[in-house]
């Protein structure tokens, strides 16, 4: 294993501990908010209100490229070599959008299988999801290798909640 790798799984597993300390905060700050949510229905409305913050976020980064090509004077993309600068941008729109694509379906079906008691969930997994995807851009800009906490971050929310919804479909 190459020094990069290795620092690269530790800087993964700083990731998946700040997620912890991150959703333990936003459960206690939330004090249980919204309440118990016993209809799925209004579990899966509060979802998609909620589903404005990975979508605006989704929407800052689209607006960064797309200001960034117009003050760049790089109009065509197809036409120009992006900066360094322009590079880690448009990479972290593409891995926000597969991030994010995998995330939403994954909060639905979520709300479908959580008990009511457990709602809290619903409102810290998109706020912890966001704030793992601005930990990935931010370390992007630092280096290639500090995108890995925010990346590491949002896959673990990710693989948390697949595995929770598979769970609880099954048993």
């Amino acid at each position: 294993m190459t020094p990069d790798q290795k620092k690269t799984i530790w800087l993964s597993l700083l990731g998946g501990a700040g997620l912890a300390l991150v959703l333990w905060a936003l459960l206690a700050v939330l004090g249980g908010w919204p309440g118990p949510v016993p209809d799925p229905g209004e579990r899966i409305a509060l979802v998609l209100k909620l589903s404005v913050l990975p979508a605006g976020f989704l929407l800052v980064v689209v607006q960064v490229v797309a200001l960034t090509r117009l003050i760049t004077g790089a109009i065509d993309p197809l036409a120009d070599a992006p900066s360094a600068w322009r590079r880690v941008d448009m990479r972290v729109l593409a891995n926000t959008v597969e991030q994010t694509l995998i995330f939403l379906p994954l909060l639905l079906a979520t709300a479908m299988v959580i008990k009511a008691d457990e709602s809290a969930w619903l409102t810290a997994l998109p706020v912890a999801f966001v704030l793992a995807r601005c930990a990935f851009w931010v370390g992007y800009r630092i280096s290639p290798m500090g995108r890995a906490p925010g990346m590491a971050a949002g896959f673990i929310i990710n693989l948390g909640m697949l595995g929770f919804v598979v769970v609880r479909f099954l048993g």
